[in-house]
């Protein structure tokens, strides 16, 4: 009992020695060489030699003109930087992270667009590499996008980018592009960003063959949208697997927009948008497995467009959606080509709008349509049809469909067999 108390004190006191003559030493040591600070000098140099995972922190009061991109090539933690591009420069980034593992953080980077064509344009920051984290950084003035996200020659797997400030990048403040050579930009996280006025784009665009991507809290103004999904009509380019939350567009021309083609583009879910005063508030096309949810369109000026205009989309799902003051002269939610839709409660604010509907169900691709359902439409103030079934003269034709329970009128053009129409108000 002795001898094994005598060892344990014996390495008790050991270890405390170890402690008291090596670690502080190692320790400073090993955190020295893993924390870098930059005051002047070769940035570039000085990254390149950096050890793997150090932080490297700039002074961001001091901003740096750079005329050749700063290039990550392994894992590291870029803290502070404020990088500028000199007038008339294009075909420039400011940086280009081709390593994972990168976090660029607490940063600005400011762009020449005055001076640079769209044909020269570049993006400010370009990442083609895996699990990289870009946060709480400002972009200015880009002439293409702030971040541009690549998944050129290989796919680009995990990332986050979050609390993010935009002002006059001409296109995106965050891109992320699937590319054209089938690869996908997949499991990436996109949250707080805030864009004023990208003349040509928005806040966030999601394309060319994206998997699980999830986008929001996203703030745009003066943008042609808020969230773009698209594709650049090729075939390989699908995206899927998209979630779209918390957007807010004011005096944008969209808040949603899905400019794509019928490539098999599936399981996009919007929730919580709010369009204020935008032109063409959600347009919706081609996407299968699309849900929407909780949607206010406030101020709709007077134009060519419906305050949601959906085509050609399979399995949709739309409820809590809310128009107040709509200057549009049609139906406040027109849905075209489309088959298993369900519309579960539609709201319109304001009796003295210009809508001349709810909701225009519509027919026009000669073909055949089967399952809708539309519930709980209020909207009680139409002297006509709030509700209309519609055909073209190209004709198509819609099986099973009931159209029940509204606090408005229903007109059926479309006269099925198997479509029931009842308990409607006015019936």
């Amino acid at each position: 009992m002795l001898n094994l108390l005598t060892m344990r004190l014996s390495t008790i006191f050991f270890t405390a020695l170890l402690l008291f003559i090596c670690p502080f030493s190692l320790l400073s040591q090993s955190q020295s060489s893993q924390l870098i600070f930059f005051e002047k000098g070769d940035l570039q140099q000085l990254i390149d030699e950096a050890p793997q995972y150090a932080e490297i922190r700039v002074d961001r009061n001091i901003q740096h003109t750079l005329s050749t991109p700063l290039l990550v090539r392994k894992p590291l933690i870029l803290r502070g930087l404020n990088l500028l591009l000199p007038d008339s420069l294009g075909d420039t980034p400011l940086l280009e992270v081709e390593a994972a593992h990168v976090v660029i953080t607490d940063f600005v980077m400011t762009g020449n667009a005055a001076t640079v064509s769209q044909q020269e344009r570049a993006p400010l920051l370009v990442i083609k590499a895996n699990d990289f984290t870009v946060e709480r950084g400002q972009f200015y003035n880009s002439s293409k996008e702030g971040i541009s996200i690549e998944a050129d020659t290989l796919d680009v797997v995990g990332g986050v980018v979050r609390d993010i400030l935009g002002r006059g990048v001409m296109r995106d403040l965050v891109s992320i592009n699937g590319g054209y050579n089938g690869k996908k930009a997949r499991n990436i996280l996109v949250e707080n960003i805030r864009n004023y006025q990208s003349a040509l784009r928005g806040a966030v665009e999601v394309s060319n063959g994206t998997d699980n991507i999830t986008v929001r809290k996203v703030f745009a103004q003066e943008c042609a949208y808020a969230v773009d999904v698209q594709d650049h009509r090729n075939d390989q380019q699908v995206n899927q697997y998209v979630v779209l939350e918390d957007i807010y567009a004011l005096d944008c021309r969209h808040a949603i927009r899905t400019a794509n083609i019928p490539i098999g583009h599936h399981n996009l879910s919007i929730r919580n948008v709010t369009a204020e005063r935008c032109t063409r508030p959600l347009q919706i096309s081609h996407t299968d497995m699309v849900s929407l949810e909780g949607v206010r369109i406030l101020d709709h000026p007077e134009g060519e467009y419906p305050p949601l205009d959906i085509n050609n989309c399979e399995g949709l799902s739309i409820s809590d959606v809310k128009v107040r003051n709509s200057d549009f002269d049609g139906p406040a939610l027109l849905i075209k080509d489309s088959e298993k839709v369900v519309v579960d409660g539609l709201m319109l604010m304001d009796e003295n709008s210009a809508l001349t509907q709810a909701v225009h169900y519509l027919l026009s691709s000669g073909e055949a349509f089967s399952g809708l359902k539309i519930t709980n439409v209020v909207a009680p103030h139409f002297e006509n049809e709030g509700i209309l079934l519609s055909v073209t003269e190209k004709g198509g034709k819609l099986s099973d469909y009931l159209i029940s329970g509204n606090l408005c009128t229903v007109k059926d053009e479309i006269q099925s067999a198997s479509g029931t129409v009842r308990n409607n108000l006015g019936e």
